[in-house]
């Protein structure tokens, strides 16, 4: 049995907020994702970053932590492994080798599997996108347009935790933007909420645990001048349900202490006792924050 072996990489961008893939429309009709076969004494990264040279004239960076292999054959005798990694393109200028690649596209993910020809390219596609999905630190987040009003990290982290609510934001059914408005408390990078084991946020959160929070701790209206006196964050990360019980617990006990500090331990524990199996904690992991204020800080 034949073994050939060819690698490539999902190659993505982030453009006005959104996440686009790179497709290449081939010279023999069909549609894929950037590959190629090894040479002589290559790596499989080599063969990637020559691959992706080539045919796309990019400069990417790769990330760490993914890559697929599918198996095929692509004619009797024959077994071809395909590896793919996973890369961040920082330009969208693109040039078509002109030998094998018909066009060259950018396009969002719902497009991108309607377009690929191939199953296998489709699931490594949407498994590249779980990963993005799931590592937030991989996303360049739009920076603020005015410098003059943004606030330090140590700002902002100081605004959530004098905060006493915020709003949730999630993709909710149908895709329809979803805010809700939540107790919390931040610590070290993470924000804790408390709620029902059921409803819509939950739902919300199994389809896409991507999420932002938004606290604004100063909102003072100045009518004749048209404008406000305002103080807010925006808190970009993951959120994930706490189901180890020592976790839970811990967070319930951070709520508690941040709402009722002069509260006796015993009469904590009791209502932490009474609500804790009905209760669904949840730990959003900070990716990014965003703070703006327009008064001095």
């Amino acid at each position: 049995m034949k073994l050939e072996k060819s690698c490539g990489a999902v190659i993505f961008t982030d453009a006005r907020g959104e996440r686009l893939y790179l497709l290449e429309h081939m010279k023999k009709g069909h549609t894929s994702l950037c590959k190629g076969h090894m040479e002589g004494t290559e790596t499989e990264h080599e063969t990637a970053v020559r691959e992706i040279r080539e045919e796309t004239a990019l400069e990417v960076t790769f990330l760490d932590g993914f890559s697929r292999t599918i198996r095929y054959s692509p004619y009797e005798g024959c077994l071809k492994d395909v590896i793919f990694f996973l890369a961040r393109a920082e330009s969208m200028d693109v040039t078509a080798q002109p030998e094998e690649v018909a066009a060259i596209e950018w396009t969002p993910l719902a497009d991108a599997l309607v377009k690929l020809t191939h199953l296998s390219d489709r699931e490594t596609l949407l498994a590249a996108d779980r990963f993005l999905n799931a590592h937030p630190e991989h996303t360049a987040f739009r920076p603020m347009r005015r410098h003059d009003r943004e606030l330090t990290r140590e700002q902002c982290e100081k605004l959530l935790e004098d905060g006493t609510f915020g709003v949730l934001s999630l993709r909710g059914d149908g895709g329809w933007p979803y805010g809700v408005p939540l107790s919390y408390v931040y610590r070290d990078g993470k924000i804790f909420f408390h709620g029902a084991k059921s409803g819509h946020k939950l739902d919300a959160l199994r389809r896409d645990m991507r999420a932002s929070f938004c606290v604004v701790t100063q909102d003072r209206v100045i009518p004749l001048e048209y404008t406000t006196d305002y103080r807010g964050v925006i808190a970009f990360g993951t959120v994930r349900e706490l189901t180890d019980e020592a976790e839970k617990r811990a967070a319930l006990r951070t709520l508690a202490l941040k709402y009722a500090p002069s509260d006796t331990g015993e009469h904590r524990e009791k209502y932490i006792d009474a609500d804790f199996d009905a209760a669904a904690v949840l730990e959003l992991t900070v990716a990014h924050l965003s703070g703006k204020s327009r008064s001095k800080f």
